[in-house]
């Protein structure tokens, strides 16, 4: 069912698949091919008896974004930049495959959520956070413009708090994810965040699949839908 992987581990329980980004020793930095891996594993779901996504991060921390290795070989050692252009492709392929869910989507996001780490979880239904994660939208730091998630990030907190964070790379903590809107959740420690995630995941399951797949559809379509005067 699932495509072969060597960046991501799945676990599924009943109708929850976990996908584990699986770089550790880079804080799971999003490389072309894991983001081309997600995407693949999320292109087959729609089809799945899944019923609810959690995306989460080995070693302790969620994503530290994109693989800085890829980035400094462009921009210091001269390396073509097609490397770019190529992981453009894929992390847009990846956001595309997100938001064609029809599962529950969960992020639990632990340590470093930075970057295009920061705009997938934008994306999510529900956010989990620990109060010690540390974000930050660390572009602009590395010299290129975050095109393909401002968008998400300015839907998700609004447009005065994103030119904030997008233009001064500012790093804050899982508390204040959760007052700026990243986070719904907020837990003090992993024991606590691993107690609301299967709360969510249980009241998932009261729900019927075919009806949050068409509550989302309609979440999606409301933005663009011209409303009665």
């Amino acid at each position: 069912m699932y495509p072969d992987i060597d960046n991501l581990h799945l676990e599924q329980d009943a109708g929850t698949l976990t996908v584990w980004f699986n770089r550790p020793e880079t804080r799971n930095a999003l490389s072309t091919e894991m983001a081309d891996e997600l995407a693949s594993v999320l292109e087959a779901l729609p089809a799945s008896d899944v019923r609810v996504v959690v995306l989460r991060g080995r070693g302790g921390s969620f994503c530290s974004g994109g693989d800085l290795k890829m980035f400094r070989n462009v921009f210091q050692a001269g390396m073509p930049r097609s490397e770019i252009v190529d992981f453009n492709a894929d992390f847009g392929r990846m956001m595309a495959a997100i938001r064609a869910l029809p599962q529950l989507f969960i992020v639990a996001s632990e340590g470093y959520a930075m970057a295009g780490g920061l705009g997938i979880a934008c994306l999510a239904d529900v956010v989990l956070c620990t109060a010690d994660a540390r974000f930050a939208l660390t572009e602009v730091t590395l010299g290129i413009p975050p095109a393909q998630i401002t968008p998400v990030v300015m839907e998700r907190i609004g447009a005065s708090e994103a030119r904030r964070l997008l233009l001064t790379a500012q790093r804050f903590d899982g508390v204040e994810a959760h007052r700026l809107g990243f986070a719904h959740f907020v837990e003090a420690d992993e024991s606590a965040l691993e107690q609301r995630l299967g709360e969510l995941i249980r009241d998932a399951a009261r729900c019927a699949p075919g009806a949050v797949a068409l509550t989302k559809q309609i979440i999606v379509a409301s933005d663009t839908l011209e409303r009665d005067s």
